[in-house]
């Protein structure tokens, strides 16, 4: 205890369930998922209801097998893009249905999976493959246009 400092006057900070259990296991060694890097603010554009991502701008769509997530709190959006082949790319929600945890991309497996210790994994469009959960993920539409990639944010399910 820091001099001139009493006991009184340290509170301990509140833990959740979830939070111990993740902190435990990493002390353990126990790898937990993977983060998808968020897509740089440069590279993201709003026309209308069209999300655009500028592939020159976006390092972690360069490329098969990457992915960006895309968070706009204003539009209450929050999406995993990620390139699946040379010239297709899907966007989905990137929120699991179970408790809210980050879902991240898959490239071998082609799919989405849950980072919490539930690991619920969906396909490329959203569908529920195994897991405890409450639902599919919402798919947007997304097509490649020249150099930028276009998601239909707003409307209809992909």
């Amino acid at each position: 205890m820091a001099e001139g400092t009493s006991s009184s006057e340290i509170a301990p900070t509140p833990l959740s369930r979830r939070a111990l259990m993740q902190g435990s296991l990493m002390l353990a060694g126990v790898p937990l998922c993977c983060v998808t890097p968020e897509a740089p603010p440069e590279g993201v554009a709003f026309d209308g209801k069209t999300l655009m991502l500028n592939l020159k701008l976006v390092p972690g769509l360069k490329s098969p097998g990457g992915a960006c997530a895309v968070i706009d709190l204003s539009r209450k959006l929050d999406i995993i893009v990620a390139r699946v082949e040379k010239n297709r790319f899907v966007a989905l929600d990137r929120s699991c249905t179970h408790g809210g945890a980050q879902c991240t991309y898959n490239h071998k497996r082609r799919s989405l999976r849950c980072t919490s210790l539930n690991h619920a994994e969906y396909d490329l469009n959203g569908t529920l493959l195994h897991g405890r959960t409450h639902g599919n993920l919402r798919s947007y539409t997304a097509r490649l246009n020249g150099s930028t990639v276009e998601v239909l944010i707003a409307g209809e399910k992909a």
